[in-house]
């Protein structure tokens, strides 16, 4: 466990600065893709259901 007074970390996560911009990177990806996926449901749900016809 690392002490409060490591420079090298950001409160309150604990992670360091790189630390958190990967996982700030992969949280934005992630959510791309889902949004994505979400669009393309919503496409194939037009087309091949009676919605909004």
């Amino acid at each position: 466990m690392t002490s409060n007074s490591d420079p090298n970390r950001v409160w309150p996560t604990g992670f360091t600065e790189a630390e958190s911009q990967e996982i700030h990177r992969n949280l934005i990806q992630g959510t791309q893709i889902f949004g994505f996926i979400a669009v393309l449901a919503h496409l194939f749900a037009y087309i091949y259901s009676p919605w909004l016809h």
